[in-house]
């Protein structure tokens, strides 16, 4: 008999992205930084996340030091423009990181998801109510192109 493992997803943080966000590099919650080890005497680590298309991504994660800079919030740098980039995610989207819990899995494993603000219509009761719903961005139409050939 196989056994599966049974996972679990903890969300780390959720954040709607900024422009510097989205241009720049991922302003990272100071209270995610209780999710990753650091190595001795290191302010950087790297890490692989998972997205909803089953694709694997690398980010480094870096803790600025508060004395060589005037914002020691932690950051997502290397690995995060390409994400972006790969996934067309602009200002007001969101990024949610979670980390996936195995039972057969010792290793930590991440997922990262991205989603999108969409205008929804749905029927209650006979009667067309119009809202807004968050969209993971893989599910999202891709954007047809202007030029006709």
């Amino acid at each position: 008999m196989e056994m599966l493992d049974s996972e679990a997803d903890d969300q780390i943080f959720s954040k709607r992205l900024t422009k510097t966000d989205v241009g720049v590099r991922l302003s990272f919650p100071m209270e995610a930084l209780d999710d990753f080890e650091f190595p001795r005497g290191k302010d950087k680590v790297e890490f692989s996340v998972t997205d909803g298309m089953g694709s694997s991504w690398e980010f480094g994660l870096t803790r600025r030091n508060g004395t060589r800079h005037s914002h020691p919030k932690p950051v997502l740098s290397s690995g995060w423009r390409a994400y972006v980039q790969a996934k067309s995610l602009k200002m007001d989207d969101r990024v949610i990181l979670k980390r996936i819990k195995g039972k057969l899995v010792s290793k930590t494993r991440f997922k990262v998801q991205a989603q999108r603000k969409v205008p929804r219509t749905i029927k209650l009761f006979g009667k067309e109510i119009h809202a807004e719903a968050w969209v993971d961005v893989e599910e999202l139409e891709p954007e047809v192109s202007a030029s006709v050939l």
